[in-house]
């Protein structure tokens, strides 16, 4: 037996296959390489509105406190701005008052003269003043025309906090028994009761229409402007003493309630 018949006889010699039955033809190759896979498929249009549905509702939980947040951080800016004024307008009246230079004109006017009825029960501002305080001064003259004349209780005062020459604010300011305390010549300025109200910008076309009793604005959290509209944003009320006239304790005794006789 030949060599060849050995090798083509023996049952662990592979059968001879031609090349082209053990490869793949060309384009047929080339087309299973270009074939994408499972991870490189492209988003799908359910895939893209899940997405959209998602980031509406994302937005749609994350914009309200945020407008919330802006909007009460904006009413307390404000609200610390109008106590600031009403306190530099009753630190100025006392002042004025210890040293003894408060004459009736350079007072506050007259809201009632009566020592028991309650500050709060007078009337707002049915009207805006023709006088205008800049508070932030920007070089000489512009629109302060403010020197500290005496404004009537039912108007208030234009007050600019930025510069402007734009109303930001509006201040009411007041006192009471003016009879008592105030006499001919101005010589018994001996006390008297203050009220200083400093409304928003916003509350100007409310002017005139506001009642009374006045309480000051619920600064509460808000998403727009809260009852800045309808209520002034600080209220305060203070009790001025000239302490360098002996009349004036006695005068003082008589608003708490007193009945002994002043000299």
């Amino acid at each position: 037996m030949s060599i060849l018949t050995q090798l083509s006889a023996s049952p662990q010699s592979a059968p001879f296959r031609p090349p082209s039955r053990r490869f793949k033809s060309l384009p047929k190759l080339l087309s299973s390489v270009n074939q994408p896979t499972s991870s490189q498929a492209g988003v799908t249009l359910l895939e893209c509105l899940i997405a959209v549905a998602v980031i509406g509702i994302t937005s749609a939980l994350i914009l309200p406190p945020l407008f919330v947040a802006a909007a009460s951080r904006v009413q307390n800016r404000r609200a610390e701005q109008a106590l600031q004024i009403a306190q530099g307008e009753v630190d100025r009246i006392q002042t004025m008052v210890a040293s003894g230079y408060h004459t009736d004109p350079r007072l506050p006017a007259t809201g009632t003269t009566s020592a028991t009825v309650g500050l709060n029960t007078i009337a707002p501002p049915a009207s805006v003043a023709s006088s205008f305080l800049k508070s932030v001064k920007t070089g000489t003259g512009g629109c302060n025309t403010y020197t500290g004349q005496q404004i009537p209780a039912n108007q208030a005062l234009s007050v600019d906090v930025d510069g402007d020459c734009t109303a930001d604010f509006y201040m009411q300011v007041f006192r009471d028994n003016a009879a008592n305390n105030i006499a001919a010549g101005g010589t018994q300025r001996s006390n008297f009761r203050l009220a200083v109200r400093v409304y928003s910008a916003l509350a100007l076309p409310n002017f005139g229409s506001m009642s009374a009793p006045v309480l000051p604005a619920s600064l509460q959290i808000t998403s727009g402007e809260g009852n800045q509209r309808l209520r002034p944003l600080a209220v305060l009320y203070s009790q001025a003493v000239w302490s360098d006239q002996s009349i004036s304790l006695c005068k003082l005794q008589q608003q708490l309630g007193s009945t002994i006789a002043c000299n």
